[in-house]
């Protein structure tokens, strides 16, 4: 959702100081500090296919929505990469509004310093709000496609491609989970402190964005760091998705659901859901 009318409030705030560091529902970024870079951390390639019986279930779940989903997961503890329908292909959406924040982290680190307050801004909107003209400000601020595709490369996505308008472009699952991967793990080229930030962002959305990967996930214990993306296509289809981590329950993973070709969001989101609920399922309960 555009929110236009943020735009001329965010420049007025920037322009008179009076910025916040944080927003409702937001952490704050941690006090920079001096840190060793932990080594770099890559996801395997999702190549793999799920459990058979598992991906009979999607199958049939499938056959029985005739929408077309990709799956991906990567689990910590084995190190095990999985894909479901690895070519389908999707609008990235506000997904990328993830390796945008990567890439203003990145720049943080070379740079060895702190965010700003403008920064902080506009990231904490950006990821807990989904605000989009926040987004056109940040994207602009960071460099933009020239930056963001030397962000891609850095993390190893192929089949993504930085555009000029962000989130028109497509993407699969496989570079999604990457991406997600990043933020959970970390990387060399993010500070460690920066990394917690970008968790901290991803774990504390606003409650009306926390549907998605989020489904079928019981465990008390768990917690969930996400980003959601929607968005008609030419032909007015919805491409829905939704993309993050699932921590501190006896399972550790990233997760990735793209769906395209709904009339609806709401029916996007409910097929992207039953994917979701399956998939965590069969992760929380140790079959994947």
């Amino acid at each position: 959702m555009r929110t236009d009318l943020l735009k001329p409030l965010l420049a007025s705030l920037l322009s008179a100081g009076l910025l916040l560091t944080a927003v409702t529902g937001c952490t704050g970024e941690p006090e920079a500090g001096t840190v060793t870079l932990p080594g770099s951390t890559e996801t395997p390639s999702a190549t793999a296919e799920p459990e058979l019986a598992l991906q009979a279930e999607l199958d049939g779940y499938a056959a029985e929505t005739g929408t077309d989903f990709s799956v991906a997961i990567y689990e910590y503890e084995s190190g095990r990469a999985w894909s479901y329908n690895p070519d389908g292909r999707y609008l990235e959406a506000s997904l990328v509004k993830v390796p945008i924040l990567l890439t203003l982290l990145r720049q943080a680190t070379e740079e060895e310093r702190g965010l700003t307050d403008a920064e902080l801004l506009m990231a904490e909107l950006m990821i807990c709000q989904s605000d989009n003209a926040a987004t056109d400000e940040l994207y602009a601020a960071i460099g933009g496609a020239e930056e963001l595709q030397r962000t891609y490369g850095l993390l190893g996505v192929t089949e993504t491609e930085a555009g000029d308008v962000w989130g028109a472009n497509e993407t699969v699952a496989e570079d999604q989970l990457r991406i997600a991967t990043a933020v959970a793990l970390g990387v060399d080229w993010v500070r460690p402190d920066l990394q917690d930030y970008a968790v901290g962002l991803l774990e504390n959305v606003v409650p009306e964005q926390t549907w998605g990967i989020t489904a079928g996930i019981l465990n008390p214990v768990a917690e969930v760091g996400l980003k959601n993306g929607w968005l008609q296509d030419d032909l007015l289809a919805w491409n829905v998705g939704s993309s993050g981590f699932v921590v501190g329950g006896t399972t550790e993973y990233s997760i990735v659901v793209l769906t395209a070709g709904t009339d609806s969001l709401d029916e996007g989101i409910s097929i992207l859901e039953g994917a979701a609920a399956i998939v965590n399922r069969w992760e929380l309960a140790g079959a994947g």
